[in-house]
């Protein structure tokens, strides 16, 4: 198994009344402390920031469970699953 650590920044777009986050291009990072840095730094320049990591099998392609390393700001809604 191997593991992705993910940032993924939302802008907040407005037209008219209606506001709604866009998901930017998610940024791969080497560790879990580079991407919490890397969002950290960006927290102020975006609507919303979530940095992740998961694990992979890259034999047969599955996925384990996304685990929030840290979020700033607005997420949307069902982005991920908290319980």
């Amino acid at each position: 198994m191997k593991t992705i650590y993910v940032v993924q920044t939302f802008s907040r777009q407005i037209s008219g009344k209606k506001s709604s986050l866009i998901a930017d291009t998610p940024i791969s990072c080497g560790t879990a402390a580079e991407a919490e840095n890397r969002a950290e730094r960006i927290s102020d320049k975006r609507a919303g920031v979530i940095a992740i990591s998961q694990e992979y099998d890259e034999d047969t392609g599955d996925y384990g469970k996304l685990v929030v390393l840290v979020k700033y700001g607005d997420i949307p809604p069902n982005i991920i699953n908290e319980e």
